[in-house]
């Protein structure tokens, strides 16, 4: 890897982790229900964005990983599915063993089989409690969307160069023109919605990376800072994952993958524990949404407050603990389950390439 590659992934890792931070504070503030009546929360609405930032930077990845052309479709997709879907399965069917043996523990999750068939297949399917398109483990509908966009680019994989490109936006961007034709609701629609851009948008910029595009330090800090704006504003008040928060999101992508020097020096200690969540952020993204609820409980049982300035103590505490508890199933679960099934020992320095999933 050269030193302009290391630095730019180094910058994608700091992008995952800000993403998963801020999709983990949006809930945090977002569902406070079991925290008792009196939780006034300031809300985070723009935590939502970090999806996009997230199918932005899978685009990128999966463009910058393949090429060099080597990798076959069926190669490609094994490398994906067991990239994604061990822990994903993992997690789906710990949640629905707790929803069969003690239902009482849960708000929202029930037993549903062919939900969960769905669900481990990564296809949208009506939940039974919420309605929406959600699977078991809800925040896994950005799965959904992932193992499709994975399975279309695997189709124009055997092409080269421009042509892959050419072949996969316009797929991408075609979809994206036949949903606006489609009525809301079902299937079709689902696969057809703008959001799906993002991970075109993500492509383009893998390819003007190839091709050297640079930002001096002094642009890519005006562009980064210009992109981070929009999209803290489009996602706190545009409709979720508008089309203008995913430009937003790759605006910043690309101040990030075009911002780097010749040269790059070693981070300092906030700089490494930013890229070691860069490295968990899949984890901490899969499991935030079951820490929650347990701070939540502890949080009201010691009757701490949760209104006011001190208040804002609870979003940090949950901030902090669902990163801590993503860091451990990350170090003990996700990568040794991912180094087991490879069949050969991963880094994560290693693994950068392979996983900016969800």
């Amino acid at each position: 890897m050269t030193t302009i590659g290391a630095a730019m992934i180094l910058s994608i890792q700091y992008l995952r982790a800000l993403a998963a931070l801020m999709v983990v504070l949006f809930h945090a503030v977002d569902g406070p229900n079991r925290l008792g009546a009196d939780a006034d929360l300031p809300g985070f609405r723009a935590g939502t964005a970090g999806v996009d930032l997230f199918f932005v930077i899978s685009g990128f990845i999966i463009w910058w990983t393949t090429r060099d052309g080597r990798a076959g479709p069926a190669d490609f997709l094994r490398r994906r599915v067991l990239r994604v879907a061990p822990l994903y399965w993992l997690l789906t069917l710990l949640l629905t063993a707790v929803a069969i043996a003690a239902p009482q523990i849960l708000g929202s999750t029930r037993f549903d089989p062919a939900h969960l068939l769905a669900s481990l297949l990564f296809l949208p399917w009506p939940h039974p409690t919420l309605g929406h398109d959600n699977p078991v483990l809800f925040v896994g509908w950005t799965l959904n969307y992932e193992m499709a966009f994975y399975a279309l680019f695997a189709l124009v994989l055997p092409l080269r160069g421009g042509r892959r490109l050419a072949a996969a936006l316009s797929i991408l961007g075609g979809l994206a023109l036949l949903g606006l034709a489609l009525p809301e609701g079902g299937m079709a629609w689902y696969w057809t919605r703008p959001i799906i851009l993002e991970f075109a948008a993500g492509l383009g910029l893998g390819a003007l990376a190839e091709r050297g595009w640079r930002f001096s330090r002094l642009e890519a800090l005006c562009v980064g800072a210009a992109g981070m704006a929009l999209l803290l504003w489009a996602g706190a008040v545009l409709p979720e994952h508008a089309p203008q928060t995913g430009l937003a999101a790759a605006i910043v992508v690309m101040a990030a993958v075009f911002g780097r020097g010749e040269t790059q020096k070693a981070p300092g200690s906030l700089g490494r524990l930013f890229a070691f969540l860069g490295d968990a952020s899949y984890s901490i993204y899969l499991t935030h949404i079951l820490v929650l609820p347990v701070v939540q409980i502890v949080w009201a049982r010691l009757g701490l407050p949760v209104a006011g300035a001190a208040g804002l103590a609870y979003p940090l505490a949950a901030l902090a603990a669902c990163s801590a508890a993503g860091a451990a199933c990350y170090l003990f679960v996700e990568r040794p389950l991912g180094a087991l099934l490879s069949g050969r020992r991963r880094t994560p320095r290693a693994a950068l390439g392979a996983g900016a999933s969800a």
